[in-house]
């Protein structure tokens, strides 16, 4: 009997699926702002998804969605999990309120007074960006801000490695953009964390970023924003792209055409549009 395997096809039909319905929701009507999460990467791409507005032409491929996919399971479990603290805080801090009960050691309860606000909208108007943050705490001390970052065993032991850490630069300018809208929202910002999840190992470890880092996330949108007004930016290693390997994944590269040498690589991780794996 000939068996033809169908759940990688359906599979991947879900997850086109699920990406359509997030960007309908969250983009729609809105493809003028810039996406914070593009921060420190390839201008040419920024252009061509904020200011051309051009139809992307190389879909990520199954893989790659599956990939992604991990990302997304893993940030929305944290999530949930903080939302679930919340509830599980105020119905303590209601019921100690209703009933004037009085608590003696504050180590009853863990982080007493800690409160999470996830997946918060912030909208930077002066540089058209806009973009949402991981996870804000909130605890009436101070508001410290993180963003959930999954990564291979090789990259993260590289970012933690004693000797010789490995900055991760896009990451932590996106982190900051991130940073500037909080403190725009709330007043202030006291932290900004980088909390990295070890696919291999399920390890979690936080990186601080300084918050000198704000200024650098501001000083990468003005400059892009003025390279911008003057039209499709040339290409130019360090600024588009601004590293090599972006070109391999990104979804306008049959607009772009990049030089030969970038995004040769390509083929991997993307489908042209049309085409179809069935995986």
């Amino acid at each position: 009997m000939n068996i033809t395997h169908k759940i990688g096809g359906v599979y991947a039909h879900f997850l086109r699926k699920e990406n359509q319905k997030n960007t309908n929701e969250r983009y729609v009507g809105r493809e003028h702002f810039y996406h914070a999460s593009g921060t420190g990467m390839c201008s040419r791409k920024l252009y061509f998804q904020s200011v051309d507005k051009v139809k992307p032409t190389n879909l990520a491929n199954n893989a790659s969605m599956r990939k992604m996919r991990v990302g997304t399971l893993l940030h929305e479990d944290i999530q949930n999990s903080l939302l679930l603290y919340n509830n599980i805080y105020n119905n303590i801090t209601n019921n100690i309120n209703s009933n004037n009960i009085t608590i003696k050691n504050s180590e009853e309860i863990e982080n007493p007074s800690s409160v999470y606000e996830v997946e918060g909208e912030i909208i930077i108007e002066e540089l058209s960006v806009r973009g949402f943050f991981d996870v804000v705490q909130n605890d009436g001390l101070g508001v410290i801000l993180y963003d959930i970052k999954t990564a291979a065993d090789y990259s993260f032991r590289k970012v933690f490695n004693t000797d010789k850490p490995y900055t991760m630069k896009h990451q932590e300018l996106q982190l900051s953009t991130y940073g500037y809208g909080v403190k725009e929202k709330y007043g202030r910002l006291d932290g900004m964390y980088l909390l990295y999840y070890n696919k291999n190992t399920s390890v979690m470890k936080y990186k601080q970023v300084p918050l000198s880092m704000l200024n650098s996330a501001y000083m990468f949108w003005a400059n892009i924003n003025k390279q911008h007004s003057i039209g499709l930016p040339n290409f130019e290693d360090g600024v588009s792209p601004v590293m090599k390997w972006e070109c391999d994944y990104c979804e306008f590269k049959d607009h772009c055409n990049p030089p030969t040498g970038y995004g040769k690589y390509s083929d991997r991780n993307t489908l042209k549009q049309g085409e179809l794996i069935n995986e």
